[in-house]
């Protein structure tokens, strides 16, 4: 015998061909259920744990094979399992020792006696919990529901194999928690767990399972145990007979209790006995008890160890905690957006082709709601692609970057910090994805991830769409009014059925509003507030101290620029509204003594009274807002941003698409501003163009007071609806305190004021516009933006004899810098009337065309006609009719 083929394990000798045998038996051993991804251990692994080489090794397992103790599994690389082990400890008697394939072994196992009593398997798993002869051989070597959701080999691997164990652990599973925000999945991932006990043999095909959302019945302890428990006849005034509780449904499966914080302390111990004994009471019996055998499941987004009660927990052993979306992996969400446009495919039965603008922009955008929300975002995104391809009666339902709402757009903000995500550079190298039944069958496994079924419970929002397009076609309504009405229709279907109601005003808002007031600015509020909750008698909820934030933020910037508002009558303010005048002092001190600034006394007045609407829960008369804007969505958003931030409903949007009449968009201004209207008039806030003259029509014609002011923007939307609600404001004052934000007006009028200064305020005008610009923009460079383009203005103004003013230079930096956004989408604006003003103004259009020729060079773009059309109708609407210098 060569020395090399014997070894000394504990001064025994082994031949090579023992050891390696025993490695393999070891290995087998070893396997747990989440480790099976390949079947079987190969001679190169088997022999670099023995610091054997793979051909010696590979040998060894042959003499094993011909012996029959082994199992070889031919491919690449050739596969060895134990046979003696897979018949002695999962009665799996094989036909044969080598199979041609991976394939073929499975298919063996698949028609091995499955139905046998369940095989045994003791593997230590989720905190050293063992199971007994629990699993069935297939629970091991075949892919199981659970292994199958998105990231089961990736961020959920521990979650699954803690799932797997509470499932197969004798002899009737263990009861589990399930802990996550809103949107991970928890209800998904319980009826996985429930499909994977059948799947297994823990529960019978038939088995139920039932859903209880303890939410619904908080504040009633007594119809939440009729439903959960039921109840005899007159165990109540009402219960004129028996009634099944769900705990009787359940019995044989799995409950599940979601929301389970929401269950009050009664509603917790009344499972006790349950989850001990498997014997309940219904209501009104005293003696006689009812057996269920029942698995229960449960779901919290809170810290249970605060909103649970120590006991009640005691009673599971097993908690399960799923990760945010922003905390999956980068493959993960992308697999969830490919899964969520392909179910939406083939729901429709029609190809969608999406860009990989739209792709980056859902894979970086911040989606607060998880994977719920995502699916929801993708479904309303196309519907509305969906409504799109109805007009124009596409054979493909096309998904473009304008079809998506502003936050979701600002995901691509985020694009430079992710260049180096391999993911995101794969996106970069496909211009487009089409999702299809054929292009894209492998995603067929995935249809248990994760896939919020909720909404396919409620109605067809695609059908909704089809026939509302056949009613208003047979109707003779224009594509625009039919556009309009179904849009609608899809937003508040969107709201009922699928978007999930939030409470007044949550982290979601807060985001927001950090976005427009720093961080120390909010604690100082709250800090502020909590000082004088106790004279301040109206409740001090999240809304009041977000809408106090931003009144404060608006404060504190005209202390900075020296702007003293004097209060009228602050005396009468003083008597009348006594409780609020004195908290508002005290705030005042708060505030000062937190920020470190002294605030002029006038505004204890002005506090003063915003405290007590805010006390009454209303804002008395108050101005109308209304916001009018170009594009499909693009008003609405900006509306809808506002409102959300305020916690009202106040402002009101008109989508104006771009192929509409100005007529069609004046009728429907002139019906809400009568709509709106409380006797203080409406503030109209437009995007540019022939819409600057809608409030002098819409007052002519009505009567009611309007104003019009141009270059709306999310911020000075936010800051019109917080304003118009002061019962205090008019509209005239309304509106020149809008235009000394947006004209961003810097006094250097003052007499003694130095060029350094001058300089200074330059500086600072520069910097507040690049900072709005920001804000307004969805990837273009803002200061790259502001340079080329202020340049661009000067050089025109100078052959037209005109000098550059703030107003102009703002009006044309925003019309610019989101023409560019347009250009670079392929989203230019039309322009009716192009040849007519080409050949009225040829000099001023080809001086303009030259002009912009840099900033062609240096974007990339060619900018159309129809867009420098508009730039002509900007300069001729600041200064008139102008003429070329030359």
């Amino acid at each position: 015998m060569n020395k090399n083929d014997e070894y000394k394990i504990n001064n025994i000798k082994l031949k090579r061909k023992e050891k390696v045998y025993k490695k393999l038996k070891e290995l087998m051993e070893s396997l747990k259920f989440d480790d099976i991804d390949d079947i079987g251990f190969s001679a190169e692994y088997i022999g670099s744990l023995l610091n054997l080489d793979r051909i010696n090794t590979s040998r060894e397992l042959n003499k094993l094979l011909n012996e029959g103790k082994t199992i070889k599994i031919k491919g690449r690389p050739v596969l060895y399992l134990d046979r003696i082990y897979l018949k002695e400890r999962f009665y799996l008697n094989l036909p044969k020792s080598t199979f041609e394939s991976k394939d073929e072994f499975i298919a063996i196992i698949k028609e091995n006696d499955l139905n046998k009593k369940d095989a045994v398997s003791k593997n230590n798993v989720n905190n050293n919990i063992e199971k007994d002869d629990t699993s069935q051989i297939n629970s091991i070597f075949l892919d199981s529901v659970l292994d199958n959701i998105i990231g089961a080999n990736d961020s959920l691997k521990d979650q699954i194999s803690k799932a797997k164990a509470a499932i197969l652990y004798p002899p009737n599973g263990l009861h589990t928690l399930i802990i996550g925000s809103t949107g991970v999945g928890k209800s998904t991932f319980a009826e996985a767990m429930y499909r994977y006990a059948i799947q297994v043999g823990a529960l019978k095909e038939d088995s139920p399972f039932v859903i209880f959302n303890c939410a619904d019945y908080a504040e009633n302890p007594q119809l939440l145990m009729s439903q959960l428990f039921g109840h005899v006849r007159g165990a109540f005034t009402g219960a004129d007979k028996e009634k099944r509780g769900l705990i009787d449904e359940a019995n044989g499966g799995i409950m599940f209790l979601d929301e389970v914080h929401r269950l009050p302390p009664e509603g917790q111990e009344m499972l006790f006995t349950l989850m001990d004994k498997g014997i309940y009471r219904r209501m009104g019996e005293s003696e006689s008890t009812k057996k269920s055998k029942v698995l229960i499941i449960a779901a919290t987004t809170e810290n249970p160890q605060s909103a649970l009660l120590h006991t009640f927990l005691r009673r599971i052993p097993v908690m399960i905690q799923l990760p945010n979306l922003e905390n999956r992996t980068s493959k993960e969400r992308l697999l969830f957006i490919y899964q969520f446009f392909y179910e939406e495919s083939k729901r429709v039965k029609m190809p969608i082709r999406v860009t990989k603008e739209v792709i980056k922009a859902l894979m970086l955008y911040e989606c607060r709601g998880n994977i719920g929300q995502l699916k929801s975002d993708i479904q309303l995104i196309c519907a509305r692609a969906f409504l799109e391809r109805m007009i124009s009666n596409n054979n493909i339902i096309d998904v473009k970057l304008s079809l998506l709402s502003q936050n979701i757009q600002e995901g691509l903000f985020k694009i430079r910090d992710k260049r180096d995500d391999l993911i995101i550079s794969e996106i970069d190298n496909c211009r487009e994805i089409i999702f299809d039944e054929s292009s894209i069958d492998y995603l067929d496994k995935l249809n248990m991830e994760f896939s919020t079924a909720n909404f396919e419970k409620g109605h067809d929002f695609y059908e909704i769409i089809i026939n509302n397009w056949k009613k208003y076609n047979d109707e003779k309504l224009s594509p625009n009014e039919i556009r309009e009405k179904i849009g609608n229709q899809i937003k508040e279907y969107f709201d009922k059925y699928v978007y999930p109601a939030e409470p007044e005003i949550n982290a979601v808002n807060q985001d927001v509003l950090l976005k427009f007031v720093s961080p120390n600015i909010l604690k100082a509020v709250e800090y502020s507030l909590d000082c004088i909750k106790d004279k301040f008698k109206g409740l001090i909820s999240q809304k009041v101290i977000y809408i106090v934030t931003l009144h404060v933020k608006a404060l504190l910037e005209r202390i900075k620029m020296g702007t003293v508002i004097s209060h009228p009558d602050r005396e009468s303010i003083a008597k009348e509204y006594k409780l609020e005048y004195e908290a508002a002092k005290e705030f005042k001190l708060k505030l000062e003594e937190k920020l470190s600034i002294e605030i002029p006394e006038d505004e204890i007045a002005f506090l003063a009274m915003f405290l007590h609407a805010l006390k009454l829960g209303k804002m008395y008369e108050s101005i109308g807002i209304l916001i009018i804007a170009h594009g499909n969505y693009a008003a609405s958003t900006m509306a809808s941003v506002a409102n959300t931030l305020l916690g009202v409903d106040h402002a009101k949007a008109i989508d104006m698409p771009l192929e509409e009449k100005v007529d069609s968009t004046l009728d429907k201004a002139m019906d809400i501003v009568k709509q709106i209207d409380r006797g203080k008039g409406v503030l109209i806030l437009v995007d540019m163009g022939s819409l600057t003259t809608f409030s002098e029509i819409i007052t002519e014609k009505t009567g009611i007071p309007t104003k019009t002011i141009d270059m709306v923007s999310t911020p000075i939307v936010i800051e019109a609806t917080r304003k118009a609600l002061m019962p205090d404001m008019d509209l005239d004052r309304l509106v020149d305190e809008l235009i000394g934000i947006t004209s961003l007006q810097v006094n250097v009028k003052t007499p003694n004021v130095n060029a350094a200064k001058i300089e200074d305020s330059k500086s600072i005008f520069r910097r507040n516009l690049i900072g709005i610009l920001e804000k307004t923009l969805t990837f273009l460079n803002p200061s790259k933006a502001y340079e080329i383009l202020e340049n661009v203005l000067k050089d025109i103004l100078s052959e037209v004899n005109a000098d550059v003013d703030d107003e102009i230079l703002i009006k044309f930096l925003f019309h610019c810098s989101c023409m560019i956004e347009r250009v670079i989408k392929g989203e230019s604006l039309p322009y009716i009337n192009l040849n007519q003003i080409k050949s009225s103004q040829n000099k001023m259009f080809n001086m303009i065309k030259k002009h912009f020729e840099i900033v062609e060079e240096v974007f990339g773009i060619t900018i159309p006609d129809t867009e420098l059309a508009y730039i002509i109708e900007m300069i001729d609407t600041n200064f008139g009719t102008l003429r070329l210098s030359i």
